[in-house]
C-alpha cells in the first residue's frame, strides 16, 4: 500500500495556506503553522518541521511533524468539514511512530474525537490533556498605535535572554532552553526594555501563535503586559501576520486581556499529551 500521507514540498507551502485562507477563522491555526514555519526556515533556524497532506489533496487538510528536541508532535488541522480521508490516511501512515511520547497540539474537537479511536488501536493512552480558547484580531481592526514611556524601547530580544525566558517559563524542562534559542534566532521574540533593562516580553510561537507572555515580578501591575501585547501586535500586522492567540480555558485575565484589546474568540482546541502503554 503506497504511503497515504504525502510531502508537502516548501515551494507549495502557499498553496495550502491559500486554502486555509478560504475557510476563515477556522483555518487560521493551520495558515499560522505553515507561515511562521517559512519565517523560521528563512532564518535559518529548521527544526525538521515537515508538512503532508492526506493523499496529496489538499483540501483534506495539513498533518505537520514537528521534532522539537525530546518532543514528537503532530499537528493535525482540518478544512472541511468531511474529515474521513484526513483521519484514514492518519489511521494508515507509516510516518508517525506510535511507539514514542507524543503530542497533539491545538487539535480541534473533532480531530480529537478521531484521533481517540486511533488511539485505542495504536495501544497508546492519553497521558495529559489541556483546552484552550482560540482569540484573533481582524485583519480591518484600527492598530493600536501606542506611545512608549519615555526611556522604553521595544525590540527583538538576542540570544542573552533566552535564559531568563526559560528560567520563567511554567513548563519548563531538562534542555527547554534550545526552543528559545530557536525562536529567538528565528526573530520570534520581542522585548520591552527599561533604560536597557529587559522588563517583559513575548514570543510568536512555531505554532504562528502569540504566547510566552511574561512581566517581570517586580515591574508587575503597571501595565506592561497589555503594553507589550499591543505593541507586537501593531508589529507583527505591518509585516502582513495574522494575529492569533491561544488562551487556556479557566486564564480568566488573560481572557479578559484579549477581550479588552479586541480579540475575538474563535474555536476551542484541545492539546493532547499521549504515550504508548508500558
Amino acid at each position: 500500500m503506497c504511503e497515504p500521507l504525502v510531502l508537502l514540498p516548501v515551494e507549495r507551502w502557499h498553496e495550502l495556506k491559500a486554502v486555509f485562507r478560504g475557510n476563515w477563522p477556522r483555518g487560521i491555526s493551520g495558515y499560522g503553522t505553515l507561515d511562521i514555519e517559512e519565517q523560521i526556515l528563512k532564518n535559518g533556524a529548521d527544526y525538521g518541521f515537515k508538512a503532508y497532506v492526506a493523499y496529496g489533496d489538499l483540501t483534506n487538510g495539513l498533518v505537520g511533524i514537528h521534532l522539537k528536541g525530546k518532543f514528537y508532535e503532530v499537528v493535525i488541522q482540518p478544512i472541511k468539514e468531511d474529515i474521513t480521508d484526513l483521519i484514514k490516511a492518519v489511521r494508515a501512515t507509516k510516518l508517525i511512530d506510535w511507539r514514542r511520547p507524543l503530542q497533539f497540539p491545538f487539535a480541534p474537537q473533532s480531530i480529537l474525537d478521531a484521533v481517540r479511536g486511533i488511539l485505542l488501536e495504536k495501544k497508546v493512552f492519553i497521558k495529559d490533556m489541556a483546552t484552550t480558547d482560540t482569540f484573533y484580531i481582524d485583519e480591518d481592526a484600527p492598530y493600536f498605535n501606542v506611545t512608549l514611556p519615555p526611556g522604553f524601547t521595544f525590540k527583538l530580544m538576542t540570544d542573552e535572554y533566552a535564559q531568563i525566558s526559560n528560567d520563567t517559563w511554567p513548563h519548563k524542562h531538562s534542555g527547554s532552553i534550545w526552543y528559545y534559542h530557536l525562536l529567538i534566532k528565528a526573530k520570534l521574540g520581542y522585548g520591552l526594555f527599561k533604560d536597557d533593562s529587559l522588563v517583559a516580553w513575548c514570543y510568536v510561537k512555531e505554532t504562528g501563535a502569540l504566547g510566552h507572555l511574561y512581566t517581570l515580578e517586580e515591574h508587575r501591575r503597571k501595565g506592561y503586559g497589555q503594553l507589550v501585547l499591543q505593541l507586537i501586535s501593531d508589529t507583527l500586522r505591518r509585516e502582513g501576520k495574522i494575529l492569533f492567540a491561544f488562551c487556556v480555558v479557566g486564564n480568566e485575565p488573560a481572557r479578559r486581556l484579549y477581550q479588552k484589546l479586541g480579540f475575538i474568540l474563535s474555536e476551542e482546541v484541545h492539546w493532547c499529551d499521549v504515550k504508548p502503554l508500558e
